[in-house]
Parts: structure tokens; C-alpha cells; sequence
């Protein structure tokens, strides 16, 4: 597996990992957690998804003897002189079967300005090229318009319903046409 340095950088956005430090700060410390990430953190921070109890499941999974979650802060650039701004999250949730399920969230003030489709494709070359897995899924909602847009702005398709009902399965996979 190839190493990439952290933090991922794109045109527009820096993916800082989450760390179980970073996470404890953003559920009990909000000075320390903007002060850590060397960030601005809106006041509506965290996104709707990002409930305290989704934070405690992920400290869980990254405190497990073998990880199954990779996760990132996206940064907004900002001009030079002013820190960038704590505008979504994003990760990856190891199954069992090898595969990599992806979730992202974006502040609302911040959607629909092509920022999710740019964190999801260096999330997922970071996923490829590190973890060497070769199936990447993601569940939505068949309503969440932009969300699907993301995804297949990233070479996912429709696999079919998801694990609930009311919720469908995209998928990438290299050998499929994705990029």
C-alpha cells in the first residue's frame, strides 16, 4: 500500500484525519477543537448527521484493535491571510467482506458548490491507492438529489436497494469504468 501525506490536499479543500483526540475536543472542548484543527468552526457546526451519539460510535470503532473507520475533516482554503473553514466531514466504515462504505456531510451554507464531489474523489483515490480495496458503497436516499449527483460525478452506480428500506446502494469499482 502506497502512503499519501496528510493532509489530503485538493484544489479548494484540505481532508484532515480524525483522531480520537480531535473527536473528544469536538464533542467536549469547541475552544481546544477550532484551536486543534487550526480552523474557523461555524456555528452550525456539526452537520444534522453528525449527531454526538454518531461521534461516540466512530471513537469506538477507532479505539478497536483493528480499524475499521478512516475519517476526515474538509477544510475550506481560504485567502492567505484567513484560516480555513470547517465546512464538512467525510469518511470510510470497513465491512467485513473487505468492502469500504463511504459517508460525507456538508454544512448547508456550503452545498451545492461541487465541494462534496471534490472531497469524495480524493477520499476515494486516498481509499484505493492506501487501503487497497477495490469496492467502494454508499447508501442514500433516493430524494437526496445532490448526494446522488456526488456520487455519480465519482464513477458510482446504482447497485439496487440498500440495507433498509427507503434507501438505495451506489458503487464504485475501478474495473467498472471508474475513474
Amino acid at each position: 500500500m502506497s502512503s499519501i501525506l496528510f493532509p489530503i490536499v485538493t484544489e479548494r479543500l484540505s481532508l484532515v484525519p480524525a483522531t480520537v483526540k480531535l473527536y473528544l475536543m469536538e464533542l467536549h472542548d469547541r475552544p481546544a477543537f477550532t484551536s486543534n484543527l487550526n480552523a474557523r468552526v461555524p456555528e452550525e457546526w456539526p452537520p444534522d448527521q453528525i449527531t454526538p451519539e454518531v461521534i461516540e460510535e466512530f471513537l469506538g470503532r477507532m479505539r478497536t484493535k483493528d480499524r475499521k473507520i478512516w475519517s476526515f475533516y474538509w477544510l475550506l482554503h481560504q485567502k492567505s491571510s484567513e484560516l480555513p473553514v470547517l465546512i464538512g466531514s467525510g469518511g470510510f466504515l470497513a465491512h467485513e467482506n473487505g468492502t469500504l462504505e463511504i459517508g460525507y456531510s456538508v454544512l448547508p451554507d456550503y452545498q451545492n458548490n461541487g465541494y462534496a464531489t471534490e472531497a469524495v474523489r480524493s477520499m476515494r483515490e486516498w481509499a484505493l491507492s492506501s487501503l487497497g480495496n477495490d469496492c467502494i458503497i454508499a447508501n442514500t436516499y433516493p430524494h437526496l438529489k445532490s448526494s446522488i449527483r456526488v456520487l455519480e460525478k465519482n464513477g458510482f452506480y446504482l447497485k439496487g436497494n440498500g440495507p433498509e428500506e427507503g434507501i438505495i446502494t451506489y458503487e464504485f469499482r475501478p474495473e467498472k469504468g471508474g475513474s
